[in-house]
């Protein structure tokens, strides 16, 4: 992340009235400088992390920097979540990477990303559906375990996503209110279909509004057999990629409901 650009885009946003601004990042370069704009402009921060050190190593590399880096931001005290690619590779370590951000006082959340395949991804890489679902009950009770010691806990973010009601669609780009802009000046409807002709929405200087604004819409037929209560759908990017990979984001949002009552605090509704 180039820190001049990020600095100027989030004073933009801004100076526009944006509400809220998160940067995602794989966490190995948090340094004073990002520090200091991520405070400056009040910014959520999301770091990438796929697993315990011996899993995202091979998954991503540079782990030890990654730590390194989480603990500047503990000891700055910004808070930050982890997003974690859940695959074959790295399901079933899950619940130790609970364990690993215990030990973080500002790590605020863990979120689930089922893989997407594409690029070098295969659905071979996907996780089998009862590994994922064992995991994901596993991480959320050492989560719970964790969270009874801790002063500030580490939400689930598919627990605090069941019950969320109608939001119009999954996401901004189902809505037709997202556009990801990649280093040469193209333009997609979402991250995860960037690199696929079919979704191209023109250039940074030419930009195709009609389609971006008219959304994502895969085929969510299946979706009204299922009895999961507020469900918000599927990732649409993920369901136009692969149907096997949209149907185990349904296993965790089945697992995350079977977890909950309407009463339950990590329920409760979050946009």
């Amino acid at each position: 992340l180039v820190p001049d650009v990020v600095d100027a885009v989030a004073t933009h946003a801004r100076a526009m009235g944006a509400g809220r601004l998160n940067i995602q990042t794989n966490g190995v370069a948090i340094d004073d400088r990002f520090i200091d704009i991520v405070k400056r402009h009040r910014m959520g921060v999301g770091v990438s992390l796929d697993g315990p050190p011996a899993v995202n190593d091979v998954m991503r590399g540079r782990t030890a920097d990654v730590l390194a880096g989480l603990a500047r931001l503990e000891a700055a005290g910004v808070p930050f979540g982890v997003t974690a690619v859940v695959c074959r590779h790295t399901a079933a370590t899950l619940p130790d990477l609970a364990f690993l951000l215990g030990g973080f006082a500002t790590a605020r959340s863990i979120g689930l990303d089922v893989l997407r395949p594409t690029g070098r991804a295969t659905e071979d890489d996907l996780p089998d559906a009862k590994v994922l679902r064992d995991a994901y009950f596993a991480l959320a009770a050492r989560l719970d375990w964790i969270n009874r010691r801790r002063a500030a806990p580490i939400s689930l973010r598919e627990q605090k996503a069941v019950f969320c009601g109608d939001t119009g669609g999954y996401c901004a780009a189902e809505r037709g209110t997202a556009a990801t802009l990649t280093p040469d000046g193209l333009i997609y409807p979402c991250a995860g279909l960037v690199g696929d002709p079919a979704y191209a929405r023109g250039t940074a200087g030419a930009p195709d509004m009609e389609a971006l604004r008219a959304g994502l819409h895969p085929n969510f037929s299946g979706c009204t057999e299922c009895r999961v209560p507020g469900c918000r759908g599927r990732c649409p990017s993920r369901a136009l990629i692969s149907q096997r990979a949209a149907a185990l984001d349904c296993v965790l949002r089945r697992a995350a409901a079977s977890l909950c009552s309407e009463e339950t605090p990590s329920c409760r509704a979050v946009n």
